[in-house]
């Protein structure tokens, strides 16, 4: 049978497969890596509960009675809403929100700003945003994104809070899924993952405690002498207030904090500290989704710091910008000519760094008017289960004077809305993709339209268009036309590059200019740019204690703080709901909420789980497989007992992205991580109790 090369999008990892299709044309296989989620594009693509065509509302919001219409009243409908909502409170009370797929994010984004909001938002405001915020705040350089890049010459990987077979792929292929023998393995993780299993040390930390614990290491490198202190001398920004303040964080407090030992603190220490080249591998969210989580994630990355780990082959690198598409999104319009986003307000520091407002807020801002009044939302790929509270936010959308989206099938979010519109699929749609690689090496590939949309589905970013043209900005827009968007974009690449990608479905290897900087000034070892560079940061050094910090009102060290609902913090609320609640293990078999129609991953995880400790479970009479009642202060879900001696005691895990058992139900919106606004999803409190 014949075949097609593209491109999978079933996370955003964009690993290349082929498709074999019949001699109709249509795809009946999908060859790519060793992945389940690539393996269900075409039941996705297929499945009898797909939006195919645009929809009106006519029941109450959340009814979920809808009426088929076409697209020119659809796009009507919303143009003249928009234009209504703008003339009645002004551009900025109009929302833009991007969840996922995330290709059709800088047309959105243009429509945002070209329409005169400064409020476009994405699922960012939750999700690795925090992460990259810390460590250009403190280094200049993202680290996060080549941490999980494997070096011959580590010698010591310290693996903190994140599991490869679950969450990198190709997963059980991983490098980091099979540590090996000659490497130390250290794992920082409530959950004893296979990977913990194997570790030299594993560290059972209660959830939101991180911070502690990297400040507890910090304490024993500088106590022994075994930091950097050249490399500090020359490049650290405020090291004599940091070692000050480490100094109260000896092990056996570090200890009662965490609730791990104080031998294993001091083993895991020196193991890190004195085993060099280390590597410190990092998730994108499990370290900033706390009520402290930005200065949390500072503590832990200035380890790499000042054990000299920093941009050190077997280290840590720092992530270079390769040959880039050209900005489409319109930014530098917002940043220069439209009022201040939502969030620069109370996020100040995040909003300096991150191209968005802050989603976050938004149940806020519909319900209270409160950074800024949103009164009309334009949406894709939004769910009510990304939000904290989530019942919350599903009145919020119910408030709103005017609500539209685009989705491939319904959910909360969208049985909210006034119109919804039918998303086409990654294998429907065309996208130029700048895959970012890892220190100095990337890919950029443009994908083709591999098959016909099915019934009246359009690709995200056409729709947008086509809203600019309709709202009389057709220049703007390139008339509607998406491929010519995508060639504009394509035009801040090198010719050859631009050339290759057209013409190749493989896509071209990027690298950054970074190596021949180095090169050039007689360096022949491609690491370390700081001896060229120094550090991007407003010191041009490591800051350890940082004045933009200070100046916005926060700590300028990464001073610890308990989580805001915590047996410690609120001890009261703790009698009532004793267990630490944590959230959010990824596994290969979903993709946040994008596979619950699934029912091949269904087979794999066919219930929504909660793990517990046997310890918990007994002396609540919860036996394996039960249905059980979580509950916190905002309700109850019920989920199914997973009785586990994996989960530390004390402490219970839900899965999240199921829309019939939404953990985020339970979760915390009010106590918001002050710099970043991040929420704590995976450090509350909770009860469970079996189900009569």
């Amino acid at each position: 049978m014949p075949s097609a090369q593209t491109t999978c999008y079933e996370c955003d990892a964009n690993c290349p497969i082929e498709v074999e299709l019949d001699t109709a044309g249509e795809p009946v296989k999908v060859r790519g890596p060793d992945c389940p989620r690539c393996y269900v594009q075409l039941e996705r693509r297929d499945h009898p509960e797909r939006l195919l065509h645009p929809l009106r509302r006519v029941g109450p919001r959340g009814s979920g009675r809808f009426e088929r219409i076409g697209w020119d009243e659809a796009l009507d409908t919303i143009a003249a809403e928009l234009t209504r909502a703008r003339e009645r409170h002004g551009a900025p009370a109009v929302g833009f929100f991007a969840g996922y797929t995330k290709e059709a994010r800088p047309q959105l984004q243009r429509l945002a700003h070209s329409f005169g909001s400064p409020n476009y938002m994405t699922e960012s405001g939750c999700c690795f945003s925090a992460t990259m915020v810390a460590e250009k705040l403190t280094l200049g350089y993202k680290i996060k994104t080549t941490s999980t890049v494997v070096s011959p010459k580590t010698r010591c990987h310290l693996i903190w809070s994140t599991n490869p077979r679950g969450s990198i792929p190709p997963f059980d292929q991983h490098p980091l899924a099979s540590p090996r023998p000659e490497r130390a393995l250290i794992v920082v993780d409530p959950r004893r993952t296979p990977l913990a299993e194997r570790a030299n040390v594993h560290l059972q930390i209660r959830p939101g405690t991180d911070g502690a614990l990297a400040l507890g290491f910090h304490h024993l490198i500088f106590a022994n002498g075994w930091q950097d202190q050249v490399f500090l001398d020359q490049w650290g920004q405020g090291v004599d207030a940091f070692r000050d303040y480490v100094r109260d964080f000896d092990p056996r407090r570090v200890a009662a904090i965490c609730g791990v030992a104080a031998a294993d603190i001091e083993r895991a220490a020196e193991c890190y500290a004195t085993t060099a080249p280390a590597q410190i591998t990092l998730s994108p969210t499990a370290t900033v989704q706390h009520s402290n989580g930005f200065q949390n994630h500072r503590a832990l990355i200035l380890l790499s710091a000042v054990t000299g780990n920093l941009d050190r082959e077997g280290g840590n690198r720092f992530f270079n910008d390769k040959a880039l598409p050209r900005p489409i999104e319109r930014f530098d319009h917002c940043l220069a000519a439209l009022p201040p986003r939502v969030g620069s307000e109370r996020f100040p520091i995040w909003t300096r760094y991150w191209p968005a407002a802050q989603s976050m807020l938004l149940p806020d801002c519909i319900l209270e008017g409160d950074p800024q009044p949103i009164r009309a939302l334009l949406a894709m790929g939004i769910n009510t289960a990304m939000w904290p509270n989530s019942a919350r936010m599903e009145r919020a959308l119910g408030a709103l004077d005017f609500f539209a989206a685009s989705d491939f099938f319904h959910n909360p979010a969208t049985r909210q809305a006034d119109i919804v519109l039918p998303a086409a699929t990654n294998l429907e749609r065309p996208a130029l993709i700048a895959y970012p690689g890892c220190a100095y090496q990337g890919e950029v590939r443009y994908r083709r339209a591999l098959l016909a949309p099915r019934g009246e589905a359009r690709a995200d970013g056409e729709i947008f268009l086509q809203l600019g043209v309709r709202l009389g900005m057709g220049a703007l827009f390139w008339d509607g036309d998406l491929e010519a968007s995508w060639a504009e974009a394509a035009e801040g690449l090198p010719e050859a590059v631009r050339e290759a990608i057209y013409a190749s479905p493989e896509g071209v290897t990027v690298y950054a200019d970074a190596i021949d900087d180095l090169v050039d000034h007689g360096f022949m070892d491609a690491d370390r740019l700081y001896r060229l560079r120094g550090f991007p940061t407003d010191s041009g050094k490591v800051e350890f204690d940082s004045d933009a910090l200070r100046a916005a009102g926060h700590d300028g060290l990464p001073v610890y703080r308990e989580p805001a609902e915590g047996p410690v913090s609120t001890p009261a609320l703790a009698c009532r709901f004793p267990l630490v609640l944590t959230s959010g293990a990824r596994t290969k078999f979903d993709t946040h909420s994008q596979h619950q129609h699934s029912a091949r991953m269904r087979r794999a995880i066919p219930r929504p789980l909660v793990e517990i400790h046997p310890e918990d479970a007994m002396v609540r009479g919860i036996d394996d497989g039960d249905a059980v009642m979580v509950g916190s202060p905002r309700g109850e879900v019920r989920f199914y007992a997973q009785v586990t001696e994996r989960i530390k005691p004390g402490v219970v895990h839900c899965v999240h992205g199921w829309n019939e058992a939404n953990v985020n139900l339970l979760t915390d919106d009010v106590h918001l991580d002050p710099i970043s606004g991040f929420p704590p999803f995976k450090s509350g409190l909770c009860e469970i109790r079996p189900l009569d």
